[in-house]
């Protein structure tokens, strides 16, 4: 299942404003993929929007649970909000069986 994640921090929370904070953030991000994979997440993308505190993420994995494990890899409290998602091809495929089913 495709899932993407929303991740938002707040200014008090935010690694750049603490070097310690910071170098911990980036000693986890270099070993992120790495990570996710044990974990069963593959990480297709991640996208930061450091000016509002958050980041976008298209991540893979078989279970919600395994998404779960994911966010707290981030070394600093955010907030998640995660969404199931599917590929357009995958929403087409799925009106044309309901229109189907219906005909």
């Amino acid at each position: 299942m495709l899932f993407h994640v929303t991740m938002t921090h707040t200014e008090e929370n935010c690694p750049a404003y603490d070097r310690d904070n910071m170098a911990r953030f980036i000693a986890e991000m270099e070993t992120l993929e790495t990570r996710a994979g044990e974990l069963g997440v593959q990480v297709h993308s991640i996208l930061w929007g450091a000016p509002e505190h958050v980041a976008y993420a298209l991540v893979e994995a078989d279970n919600l649970g395994a998404i779960a494990r994911f966010v707290f890899m981030f070394p600093f409290r955010q907030d998640f909000k995660v969404t199931p998602v599917q590929h357009l091809q995958a929403v087409v495929a799925t009106a044309q069986a309901i229109a189907a089913q219906a005909g």
